[in-house]
C-alpha cells in the first residue's frame, strides 16, 4: 500500500482535536493585499451552519494575508478550549479541521514524550493534530488514523507563509479550493460556502458535466462549478507565499503485485480471523464519543455485522435506525432489520416516507448536494439522518466500502464473465463479420448491444470496467449528447498538478485510463478483479458514495463513521486473493464468513437488496412525471443542445406508460437539469 512521501520543502520541524466533525472555510492572499473582510467570511462560514450547530469561530492574521472560519459539531471534549480555528501558542500555526483522529490519545502520549509542553485541552484531537504538525510536519499524516479534511496556515517563517489543504486517505471528508480573478485563494468543506464570496462567479463547467453524465458524479478534481475544484482522496494542495499552488499525493490504495497474497500464503480461515479482528478494531475506534451514537441498520450483511460487533463492545443496547417507503412493503427491509434488533436487543427507531415528501424535498436536495450526485439513495439517507437527530443521536456507523473492497455487487461476477467470454477474445482480434454486426446493432440498442460495446472497447484498447455506476454510455450516450461542440471546454486549473490531461477531454475513458493505466500488465490474473476495487476507491467511493453520506448526514448535523474504510481494513482487503472475495458467483465471501459467526445464516446469505428509492414507480406517478417534463422543457441545458430533449422525453413517456427501465438515466439527467436551474439560473424552487 503506497503511503507516499509528503513534499519535503514543507516538512517543517520546530521541535516544538476534540473529535469535531464540522465545516471550515478560509481565504489566503499572500502577495496582492488583504483577504475578504470578516463579515463576508462569516457569511461564507454560516452557509454551512447545518454542519456545525454547536459553535462558530473566526481567526484573522494581523497582516491580513489569511483568515479561517469554522462551524463546530462537538463530539469529544465539548469544552470551549477545543474551539476552532485553533492556533498554537504564538499563533504561528493555525488549524481549521473537519473530521476525527481516532488514535488521538495514542498520538498525544507520543507528543507529550517528545515535547513536554502544557496542553490547553484535556483530550482534543484538534490540538493533537495541531501539535503533530508542529512536531512532524506533513510527514505526520502517515501517523493519523481517522477521517479528515483540514487547512493549516503556517507562518513560522513570516516572509514565506504557506497554506496546506489535506484530504484523508479514502476521501470520507471533502475539501474544495478555488481562486478568484483577483488572486485570492478560497477553500472549505462545501462549495456553497465558497460561492458566497462576491468575486467567485457561478458558472457551469461543461467538461465536468460531460463526465458527470458518464459517472453520475464529476470525477475529482472537477466539479460542476467552473473554477471550483475538489481535492482528490489521499491528496493535498500547498499554496506558497507567492500565491502559487501545487498538488501532491500522500497516500494511494494501490498495492504492488508482489504484495498481493496467494491462497498458499494465507488460508481462508486465517484470513477470516484477521478480517474479524480488523473490523472489531475499526468499530471500536469509531465508538469513541462523548455524545450518543448508533448504527444505520438496513438489515443487510454490512450494517448487521456493524451492530453485532458493536454489541460485543458495549454494556448498553446499540441504537439502530431504519427507514422504508409506504406502498413498497415488499422491497423494504424492515423485517430483516427487525430480526437483527431482536437478536441483539437494540434500541430501535424507524420511519416511513412517501413520494409526496420526496417531491417537496427535491429542491432542498439539489442545494444540499452542492453538485449533483445522481444516486437516489440520497433521498432515504437524508430522512434517515433526520430520524437519527430527532432521536437524540449525533454519531452513526455506516456500511459503505464493504461491497467495493470485497467484490460484493452482482456485476463483479458479470464483468468477470464478460472479460472471459467477450472482452478477451475481442482483444485477441476475434472480430470479423460478427464484430461488425454487433457494432452496428449497438447503435440502435444500448442494452442488448452490451456485448458490442464491450467488443468496441476491447478493439479500441479501452478498459472493460469503467465503474460501478456508469450511466450514459455507448450508443445511448451518443443520442443524448450528439453534438460535442455544444460543450465548451474552458477548464483552467490554477493548481499545478491537480487536473490531469486525461480529465480535460470529452472522453470519459481517459479518466478511467488515468487510474487503471499504471496497473496494466502488473496484476495477477484475473486482472479485472483487482481493477474493480482499485477504480472504485479512486472514483466512485470518494466522490459518489462517501459524498452522499457526508452531505445528507451533515445536513442534520449527524456524523457518519465508516468502519469498512479503516486504513488497516483497506490495506488487508487490497492484498487478499480475489477468490476469498468472489467465488462461484458469490461476492463478499470473506465478509459473509465473518458474519456467519454472529448472524443468522438466512440473513447472511439472502439475496442482496439495494437501499434506495422506488424511482421506477415514482417516474410513473403522474405528478412526478409532469414535474420532470416541465423541468426538462424549461432547461437551458436542453435548449443549448448539451442534452437532447427528444431522447429524454421519449424515455419519460416510456416510463410513464409502464414500459419502464429508464429511471436511472432520467434521474441522472434530471439532477443535472435541476442543479443548473438552481445554481446557475438561480431558481430556488426548481421542481
Amino acid at each position: 500500500m503506497a503511503e507516499q512521501a509528503c513534499p519535503a520543502p514543507f516538512d517543517r520541524r520546530s521541535g516544538e482535536g476534540s473529535l469535531v466533525v464540522c465545516g471550515f472555510v478560509g481565504s489566503f492572499r499572500p502577495v496582492q493585499g488583504r483577504v475578504v473582510d470578516d463579515a463576508v467570511l462569516a457569511r461564507m462560514r454560516d452557509r454551512m451552519s447545518h454542519r456545525g450547530p454547536d459553535g462558530s469561530g473566526l481567526w484573522r492574521e494581523p497582516e491580513g494575508r489569511c483568515a479561517l472560519a469554522h462551524r463546530r459539531l462537538s463530539i469529544i471534549d465539548t469544552s470551549s478550549a477545543a474551539a476552532q480555528p485553533m492556533a498554537n501558542a504564538d499563533s504561528s500555526v493555525v488549524l481549521a479541521f473537519n473530521g476525527e483522529i481516532y488514535n488521538h490519545a495514542e498520538l498525544r502520549r507520543e507528543l507529550e514524550a517528545a515535547s513536554p509542553r502544557p496542553w490547553r485541552t484535556d483530550h482534543s484531537d484538534t490540538e493533537v493534530l495541531l501539535r503533530a504538525y508542529e512536531e512532524w510536519g506533513l510527514e505526520g499524516l502517515h501517523r493519523l488514523v481517522g477521517m479528515f479534511a483540514f487547512a493549516i496556515y503556517d507562518r513560522r517563517d513570516p516572509s514565506a507563509p504557506v497554506v496546506h489543504l489535506v484530504r484523508d486517505r479514502a476521501g470520507v471528508k471533502p475539501c474544495y479550493v478555488a481562486k478568484t480573478p483577483a488572486g485570492e485563494w478560497l477553500f472549505g468543506s462545501e462549495i456553497r460556502a465558497l460561492v458566497e464570496h462576491p468575486h467567485l462567479e457561478i458558472a457551469l463547467d461543461d467538461l465536468a458535466l460531460w463526465h458527470y453524465l458518464t459517472f453520475i458524479v464529476a470525477p475529482a478534481p472537477l466539479t460542476l462549478f467552473r473554477g471550483v475544484f475538489k481535492i482528490p482522496s489521499g491528496c493535498g494542495v500547498t499554496i506558497d507565499s507567492r500565491g502559487n499552488a501545487r498538488a501532491w499525493r500522500w497516500w494511494d490504495c494501490r498495492v504492488d503485485a508482489s504484495d498481493i497474497l496467494r491462497e498458499s500464503d494465507l488460508s481462508e480461515e486465517d484470513a477470516t480471523n484477521e478480517l474479524e479482528r480488523l473490523l472489531r478494531q475499526s468499530i471500536a475506534r469509531r465508538m469513541v464519543s462523548d455524545v450518543p451514537f448508533g448504527v444505520l441498520l438496513s438489515g443487510g450483511v454490512d450494517s448487521s455485522l456493524n451492530v453485532a460487533l458493536m454489541a460485543e463492545l458495549m454494556e448498553r443496547p446499540v441504537r439502530t435506525f431504519t427507514i422504508g417507503y409506504r406502498g413498497e412493503e415488499e422491497s423494504n427491509e424492515f423485517r430483516h432489520a427487525q430480526r437483527v434488533r431482536e437478536r441483539f436487543g437494540t434500541e430501535h427507531a424507524e420511519r416511513w416516507i412517501d413520494a409526496s415528501e420526496v417531491m417537496g424535498f427535491i429542491p432542498k436536495l439539489i442545494e444540499l448536494q452542492d453538485e449533483p450526485i445522481a444516486d437516489n439513495v440520497c433521498i432515504p439517507l437524508y430522512f434517515l439522518a433526520g430520524l437519527v437527530r430527532e432521536s437524540g443521536c449525533t454519531v452513526v456507523q455506516v456500511g459503505e466500502g464493504a461491497d467495493e473492497l470485497f467484490l460484493g455487487y452482482w456485476w463483479c461476477q458479470h464483468y468477470l464473465e464478460k472479460e472471459r467470454e467477450v472482452y478477451a477474445p475481442a482483444r485477441r482480434g476475434r472480430s470479423g463479420l460478427r464484430g461488425w454486426l454487433d457494432e452496428r446493432f449497438s447503435r440502435w440498442s444500448a442494452v442488448s448491444g452490451e456485448d458490442a460495446e464491450i467488443r468496441r472497447r476491447a478493439r479500441a484498447g479501452q478498459a472493460l470496467f469503467w465503474g460501478g455506476a456508469v450511466c450514459w454510455w455507448g450508443a445511448l450516450r451518443e443520442r443524448l449528447t450528439p453534438d460535442p461542440s455544444a460543450y465548451h471546454v474552458e477548464t483552467d486549473c490554477p493548481v499545478e498538478g491537480l487536473l490531469a490531461e486525461s480529465h480535460r477531454r470529452l472522453d470519459s475513458h481517459s479518466v478511467v485510463e488515468e487510474y487503471l493505466g499504471p496497473l496494466r500488465g502488473r496484476l495477477p490474473k484475473p486482472e479485472i478483479l483487482h481493477e474493480i476495487p482499485y477504480l472504485e476507491l479512486k472514483l466512485r467511493l470518494p466522490e459518489h458514495l462517501l459524498m452522499r453520506v457526508d452531505k445528507m448526514t451533515m445536513a442534520h448535523a449527524v456524523e457518519a463513521r465508516v468502519p469498512f474504510l479503516d486504513a488497516d481494513v483497506i490495506r488487508f482487503a487490497m492484498r487478499l486473493p480475489p477468490s476469498y472475495k468472489l467465488r462461484d458467483g458469490v461476492g463478499k465471501r470473506i465478509v459473509k464468513r465473518v458474519a456467519e459467526r454472529h448472524l443468522d445464516p438466512e440473513l447472511v446469505h439472502r439475496k442482496k437488496q439495494g437501499f434506495g428509492a422506488p424511482m421506477e414507480r415514482w417516474f410513473r406517478d403522474p405528478d412526478f412525471s409532469a414535474r420532470t417534463r416541465a423541468a426538462l422543457e424549461r432547461s437551458e441545458l436542453v435548449k443549448a443542445g448539451k442534452l437532447d430533449g427528444r431522447v429524454l422525453f421519449e424515455m419519460l413517456e416510456s416510463q410513464r406508460s409502464g414500459s419502464g427501465g429508464h429511471s436511472f438515466h432520467l434521474w441522472t439527467a434530471l439532477n443535472a437539469v435541476l442543479w443548473h436551474e438552481r445554481w446557475v439560473v438561480g431558481n430556488l424552487h426548481c421542481f
